[in-house]
């Protein structure tokens, strides 16, 4: 009984350290766009739980066994070894040589014998998340021994995930590149949205032509997604080319959701081309249908248009001051978050698969505005 209520006391220790010391309890500012559910980081760390404490007494054995068993030319790593390892691994030096090594050698005894190899890409990168290893991870990614591996779009998915949390985005830029050439942008599908995140995050000229060059690539296979286009669109207006902005606004489908109403007024105060905003003011103000949805445009946004103007000598000048003065009457800017804040907001992927369904089942498009269709943005 004493020796079972000790394990116990060790366990809840070691689970409250990994609590403590996980970068979303001590780094509540550092967000991802995926959730930890959505990447397998949680169902990751519910099986981490099980192996640890099945192997609570014989962790230490179990590393000795391993580490005999690769320095052995005819070791062999077996799959339950490896799946064990890549649970039990924890951020010593010791631990990940051991573990890389074991991966190697998996992959070398896999091989030979030419018989069907457990895929350990996803479960690795998840790890390396769960233990905030950024520069370990990539290391791994970079490895030629286990590069097939690692081609699966939820490994390469967690992997950009961490290189974000930690600003990494040059980094985020070469994985990208190396998949691209590997698989193709077909592969990548909606992980894109990551690059032209990272790219909107630093915001330089060199970022911007990477992520339009990704842009058009997407682009000539499937249209991009509202998110995506959306911060192509507003990199695009912060280094200077709001004209090309306008035009990737233009191929959006959805005229009606308040980024692309944002970004557009956006880029037309970045021109000066005051003109072209009254029309797409007066269209929100106008709106007709009956019920709750109404267009909204961003305050953060529209109070940049309204100090600017208050600079200009123009003849829209009156006419987009009283527009704007209704907006704030009819209550029709958000104030919650700007519009870089809701380009960057996490994206839900369980609820919106949810969503996504129960809204094909609706005929009308006031409906899936009525629901908050702008959420899948």
């Amino acid at each position: 009984m004493a020796i079972n209520l000790r394990r116990l006391c060790k366990l809840n220790i070691s689970l409250a350290n990994n609590i403590l010391l996980k970068p979303s309890f001590i780094n509540v500012g550092c967000r991802s766009l995926y959730s930890e559910r959505d990447i397998g980081v949680t169902a990751y760390e519910n099986t981490r739980f099980t192996f640890r404490n099945q192997f609570m007494t014989i962790e230490d054995t179990f590393r000795a066994k391993m580490k005999e068993v690769c320095e052995q030319g005819d070791g062999v790593i077996y799959t339950e070894d490896l799946k064990a390892m890549l649970h039990l691994v924890q951020d010593t030096d010791e631990d990940m040589d051991l573990l890389v090594n074991m991966l190697e050698k998996y992959v070398q005894i896999k091989s030979e014998q030419k018989l069907g190899t457990y895929v350990f890409g996803p479960v690795v990168m998840r790890m390396f998340y769960y233990l905030n290893q950024p520069q370990r991870a990539l290391a791994v990614f970079e490895n030629d021994l286990l590069t097939e591996n690692f081609q699966y779009r939820s490994s390469f998915r967690a992997l950009l995930c961490l290189l974000y949390k930690h600003h990494m985005y040059k980094e985020m830029r070469f994985v990208f590149d190396r998949v691209l050439n590997l698989r193709g942008i077909d592969f990548i599908g909606r992980n894109s949205v990551l690059i032209y995140a990272s790219c909107l995050k630093e915001n330089t000229q060199e970022s911007y032509e990477f992520a339009l060059k990704v842009w058009k690539k997407e682009f000539s296979i499937a249209k991009p997604s509202m998110r995506s286009t959306s911060m192509m669109a507003c990199l695009a207006t912060k280094q200077n080319a709001a004209e090309t902005a306008l035009e990737i606004l233009s191929l959006a489908d959805r005229d009606r959701s308040i980024s692309i109403r944002s970004l557009k007024v956006m880029a037309y105060t970045t021109l000066r081309r005051y003109l072209q905003i009254i029309p797409i003011l007066k269209q929100a103000l106008e709106h007709t249908d009956n019920g709750a949805y109404r267009p909204l445009f961003f305050a953060n946004v529209i109070n940049e248009l309204e100090q600017k103007l208050q600079q200009e000598t123009i003849s829209e000048k009156e006419d987009l001051l009283k527009l704007i003065q209704l907006l704030k009457t009819q209550e029709q800017l958000d104030n919650q978050m700007t519009l870089e804040e809701f380009l960057f907001k996490p994206i839900n992927l369980v609820h919106r698969n949810t969503s996504l369904q129960k809204d094909l089942k609706l005929k009308n498009r006031f409906e899936l505005q009525k629901i908050g269709v702008k959420n899948y943005l």
